[in-house]
């Protein structure tokens, strides 16, 4: 009994740490002063949802379903917003990647 109460505790904490290290919102810098100027470096088009945004909090708080269902962002896009927003926080300086070029058959 009171090991699973220690185990269910643990757990506890653990989730709770990992939901406030996942809630951190980074500040601007750098050329990126608010949404549209993130969203147009990182590219893919990404910049045409900057209205979606109306915060630079809720840029880094908004969840994938949100951005589906209330924003309609396309999935692709969507992951790639999501990644770019993941190495932001980590440090790493926005510029588009661009995609793939499809294979000749």
């Amino acid at each position: 009994m009171f090991i699973s109460t220690i185990r269910s505790l643990t757990i506890r904490g653990a989730r709770l740490s990992h939901t406030e290290a996942t809630a951190s919102i980074p500040q601007p810098r750098g050329n990126i002063k608010e949404v549209e100027d993130f969203l147009k470096a990182i590219g893919r088009g990404c910049d045409e949802f900057a209205g979606k945004f109306e915060t630079w909090d809720s840029l880094f708080t908004t969840n994938s379903r949100t951005m589906r269902q209330d924003f309609g962002i396309p999935t692709k896009q969507r992951k790639y917003i999501l990644s770019w927003r993941e190495l932001y926080k980590n440090g790493q300086k926005p510029y588009s990647i661009s995609l793939p070029s499809p294979k000749k058959k």
